[in-house]
């Protein structure tokens, strides 16, 4: 199973004081789980903007649905799914092409450098995929998703989740095939 880095324990006092609408544990939770869910916003829909408003999103939900958590799964999880339909919800908002948007990284050692290019290369190669097709792989590679459940959130078949990541999984692969001998697209999505 992969692990996602929303697999972060709450404890049930402070759910408990959030639900009862204590602005404290309110900005706790948000503290806590705001990074990963900026992450998982961002790989889905890759602008700085547009996964900071899925976030901000994402949170107000939650706090507005937190009473209707029932508790039988991990907070966690509840969580993650809000991100997840929220920033799936964009895409199918969006018109179908976006602008990409680059960063500046720089290494301290040649072991970082070469880390950090492979990161770009993956990046630049996720970048060149349609905004469901890079959802998908980031959601079943990264995260953990299986296919009825990216199939789910997209509103389509099973078979429609299997198909486009085998076909965006080929185009990585094409784009990255300069890569070191050994490199797979699942270890260098996961890693």
């Amino acid at each position: 199973m992969v692990r996602t880095p929303f697999e972060i324990e709450l404890d049930d006092m402070t759910l408990a004081r959030a639900r009862r609408g204590d602005l404290d544990a309110c900005e706790r939770i948000y503290r806590l789980f705001q990074q990963p869910a900026f992450t998982v916003a961002y790989r889905v829909c890759p602008c700085r903007e547009l996964a900071e408003e899925i976030c901000q999103e994402a949170f107000i939900t939650t706090f507005r649905k937190l009473r209707q958590f029932r508790g039988d799964a991990p907070f966690w999880g509840w969580l993650r799914r809000i991100v997840v339909n929220h920033a799936i919800s964009s895409i199918r908002k969006r018109p179908k092409e976006s602008p990409v948007e680059f960063e500046e990284h720089h290494a301290s050692t040649e072991s970082a450098s070469e880390r950090i290019g492979m990161a770009m290369d993956l990046e630049s190669a996720l970048a060149t995929l349609g905004a469901e097709d890079r959802a998908i792989v980031w959601l079943h590679d990264v995260e953990g998703y299986n296919h009825l459940e990216i199939a789910a959130l997209f509103g389509k078949t099973e078979s429609f989740s299997k198909t486009r990541l085998s076909r965006a999984r080929s185009q990585l692969k094409r784009l990255l095939a300069a890569d070191p001998p050994g490199q797979t697209l699942h270890s260098a999505v996961a890693g």
